[in-house]
């Protein structure tokens, strides 16, 4: 950890059409079993999982690595506007509560100095879109794990809406991108362009 922040990793199940939900009122999930899988064994290598209050609101997730063997769990990181989340979260009441963090009004770089001057090395950002975005404008990002699953959804919630790029130049472009089929998802990961400045 050169630069006093933990390295970032930006990783997110989404649609072909780049969205990160299905319909409401069906199942949250847009990539298979096998995907979400591979995906906690990710979550069993890293110091801490990073989320917006929009998704606590919303999935009520849980935010630990499960099914993989894994006896240690990451901190759950919440970037919260407000501070208002529900006090029945999984995150605040399960037996992990005490790993739980909650920033408020914080930007994301404030939040990252934080977590490297804790000891945190590596942070997994899930989510929301809106978190997801502001790590993108920001860059960031140290790398990105998308999983993509068979299905286009349509619909509002994006996977990285964030302000966008002026200008292909400026687009973040990957290298070292590889792509694994994980059940009937695929698993891209690639890594930002470095340049010289």
């Amino acid at each position: 950890m050169v630069t006093g922040h933990p390295f970032v990793i930006a990783k997110c199940g989404m649609s072909l059409d780049g969205r990160l939900t299905r319909p409401a009122g069906e199942s949250r999930w847009v990539t298979g079993r096998s995907a979400r899988r591979h995906a906690h064994q990710l979550r069993a290598r890293i110091d801490a999982i990073f989320v917006g209050a929009q998704t606590v609101r919303a999935d009520n997730p849980r935010l630990t690595a499960r099914g993989v063997g894994s006896t240690r769990q990451p901190w759950r990181v919440v970037l919260s506007g407000s501070g208002k989340l529900p006090r029945r979260a999984h995150l605040f009441s399960d037996k992990d509560a005490s790993r739980t963090l909650i920033y408020q009004s914080k930007s994301l770089a404030a939040v990252l100095k934080n977590l490297g001057e804790r000891g945190i090395t590596s942070v997994l950002i899930e989510g929301g879109g809106e978190v997801l975005g502001q790590a993108l404008d920001a860059r960031i990002i140290d790398k990105v794990q998308l999983y993509l699953g068979p299905i286009l959804t349509a619909g509002p919630i994006m996977a990285f809406p964030g302000r966008g790029a002026n200008t292909a130049a400026s687009a973040l472009r990957l290298q070292r991108v590889s792509y694994k089929r994980v059940g009937k998802s695929v698993c891209i990961i690639g890594y930002p362009e470095v340049h010289p400045s």
